[in-house]
């Protein structure tokens, strides 16, 4: 009866405005007295994300990001932040460039829009699959006098070492990062790169003396 309704209700309209009205009628609940009550939502829902590492601040757009750049769509941290931060950890001794990456990576968890599943009550989850990626990379490094591959024999020692915690990725909440989501790479030449290794990812992170999960930054406006 409803559809005969609207149906009688166009005749003699132009095909578009036809179109349009019935377009509306699909996209809107209406009540009995006409009036809109719900509206269809175009973009699915997404779980609401907030910054654990900063006071539960909501994440946002930050371009002017130098690194973690594959945050700057939606970003938990800020570039002052970053270089109030970063440079606090010293870098491991005879770090190869894929150890320097790796652990920019992980240092980058403080930028993820997503941390508040992994950075919980001041400690931090790593997934045991990026712990064995960053061992991997890393295990030829000096730590505290004595290279990697020596004083651990696996990714999960390495990190429980570091004081984090670690669980397979399967299980969620914990701190993941692919290599292949690394944007920066399409943004620099190979020079600029040998630059940031040399001067920035240099002092990325080394948690030699420092333990990045006790450093606490003042929010940085």
């Amino acid at each position: 009866m409803r559809s005969a309704f609207i149906w009688l209700g166009c005749r003699g309209m132009p095909y578009t405005t036809v179109v349009l009205f019935l377009l509306m009628s699909v996209f809107t609940k209406t009540t009995h007295a006409g009036q809109p009550v719900e509206h269809m939502s175009v973009k699915p829902s997404t779980k609401h994300q907030f910054c654990s590492f900063f006071a539960n601040r909501a994440p946002n757009i930050q371009l002017g990001l130098k690194n973690c750049t594959w945050f700057k769509e939606s970003s938990c941290c800020r570039q002052k932040e970053i270089d109030a931060l970063f440079p606090r950890v010293k870098p491991l001794r005879g770090a190869s460039p894929a150890c320097q990456k790796y652990t920019n990576y992980l240092m980058c968890y403080v930028c993820a829009p997503n941390q508040g599943d992994f950075y919980k009550k001041e400690s931090l989850t790593v997934c045991e699959e990026f712990c064995d990626s960053w061992y991997d990379a890393c295990q030829f490094a000096v730590l505290k006098g004595s290279v990697i591959k020596d004083l651990y024999s696996n990714g999960s020692e390495y990190c429980h070492s570091r004081r984090f915690k670690v669980q397979p990725k399967k299980k969620g909440g914990c701190f993941f990062f692919d290599a292949k989501q690394d944007t920066s790479r399409g943004f620099y030449s190979s020079s600029d790169l040998t630059t940031i290794v040399s001067s920035a990812i240099l002092v990325i992170l080394a948690f030699i003396e420092t333990d990045f999960t006790l450093i606490k930054l003042p929010l940085i406006k």
